[in-house]
């Protein structure tokens, strides 16, 4: 049975809104939200990542693997709907405890460890759909926090940083079939910086301590759905933290999708904003031209095995993705190399240095997959004009460090004189190395 509808048409069941709550304040201000219009929360919070805050409210707590847990909460209270909301990591699967639910659906979860999170959020949307219940977006059942449109705060973002808002929009656009991340900062001038798995803090983090030459009060942080995304679960955010960490990095703004992204704590937000002098802007959807087609690999030139260690079936999947990324990132001015673990873009470098960027990730470059093997993932580095200042010691302590498990270099040959050395640093680590060769001119 429907009682009604809850604004926009939507029509409303019975019984409790069940709120699967991860990390972060998103669950709190959603459960807070749809109890002022009059109807009952149940949470089922997961150990680790959701806040104590939940406990306000009617909750169960689990782990990360009691899937059977989850279920058996929502339907033992009445929820039919279920809004999935809160950051989550992908989980070593050994380390999840998995009860006889998250045995009974072992296959489905080994999907979750391949693929980015968009491809890995449509897979959790369709399981709980196949559970019998209907997944809510947060903006159906909570749509005053959502982004307005436009100038949000005291100050209006000038000429220039609405440029600095499209180049850095168009860039999420780009790199979204890739389902790399969210968030992107730019100036004027081009891109600066672009979301890796760790996040937007992480990301500003990067950016305060000096990583990217871009000046201070000229870079703009924009968060947008990537185009296709899954919009029931895992809206861009913003919150004080996101203006915490601008203030940190120098920012001169901050932009989200209007009516597709979350703002928290939206009073707090506003003021903290407005008292740094950020602007906060709502960006509407733009007509965008679709992608041009991604290389074909059966055109692109081979590339040789030239350490001892050989890539898996896997890891080539992974070199695949990387050449097809780093081909679209030189024709939209990204940077020059990538890091790909499990078919998941995991960062991109913009002006971040190879290092500086996979230095950022740490051993998130594993992530959901470690108990298969030690090292997973590749570092792709695109060579271009016969230059090969990515070829460092640096670069490759770096993706050593990250447990990578290779590195592949296209758009250009390592030159014959320098193959012994950079062998060596593949061999050392213990990883793979994909690339042309070719003699010095």
């Amino acid at each position: 049975m429907t009682s009604g509808d809850g604004g926009g048409g939507m029509r409303v069941e019975q019984g409790p809104l069940g709120i699967l709550a991860g990390a972060g304040a998103f669950p709190i201000e959603i459960a807070t939200s749809v109890r002022a219009r009059g109807r009952d929360v149940h949470l089922v919070a997961i150990a680790g990542f959701a806040e104590a805050g939940v406990a306000q409210f009617p909750h169960q707590w689990v782990s990360l693997g009691q899937i059977g847990g989850m279920l058996a909460s929502f339907r033992r209270v009445g929820c039919r709907e279920i809004v999935i909301a809160g950051g989550l990591r992908r989980p070593d699967i050994l380390r999840t405890r998995p009860d006889l639910g998250a045995l009974r659906h072992m296959p489905t979860i080994l999907t979750l460890t391949r693929g980015g999170d968009d491809s890995l959020l449509r897979r959790v949307v369709r399981f709980f759909e196949g559970q019998g219940f209907i997944v809510r977006g947060a903006g159906e059942v909570a749509p005053e926090l959502l982004a307005v449109s436009g100038s949000a705060g005291r100050r209006s973002p000038t000429e220039s940083e609405l440029q600095a808002v499209e180049i850095a929009a168009k860039a999420i656009h780009a790199l979204g079939r890739f389902d790399v991340g969210q968030a992107a900062v730019a100036t004027s001038d081009g891109v600066v910086a672009i979301e890796t798995a760790r996040g937007t803090d992480a990301l500003l983090a990067l950016l305060g301590q000096g990583h990217a030459a871009a000046g201070k009060g000229r870079c703009v942080l924009v968060k947008l759905a990537k185009p296709g995304q899954e919009l029931r679960v895992d809206l861009p955010a913003i919150g004080p933290r996101t203006i915490d960490g601008a203030i940190r990095a120098g920012l001169a703004g901050i932009a989200a999708g209007a009516g597709r992204a979350i703002v928290l704590e939206r009073d707090a937000t506003y003021a903290a904003a407005d008292d740094a002098g950020l602007f906060l802007y709502g960006v509407t959807d733009a007509a965008r031209p679709d992608p041009q087609p991604l290389a074909d690999l059966a055109t692109m030139r081979p590339l040789m095995v030239l350490a001892r260690r050989a890539p898996t079936p896997s890891e080539r999947r992974d070199n695949a993705i990387g050449r097809q990324l780093l081909d679209v990132m030189k024709r939209e001015k990204l940077g020059r190399a990538a890091v790909i673990a499990g078919e998941h873009v995991l960062a991109v470098s913009a002006q971040l240095e190879a290092a500086t960027m996979v230095r950022s990730l740490g051993r998130d470059a594993q992530w959901g997959r470690r108990w298969f093997r030690r090292r997973i993932g590749s570092l792709a580095l695109r060579l271009d004009d016969g230059d090969d200042t990515l070829l460092s010691r640096d670069t490759f302590q770096a993706a050593a460090d990250a447990r990578l498990a290779g590195v592949v270099c296209d758009g250009g040959a390592i030159p014959e004189a320098r193959l012994a050395e950079v062998v060596g640093w593949a061999n050392d680590a213990r990883m793979f190395l994909m690339a042309e060769v070719a003699a010095d001119a």
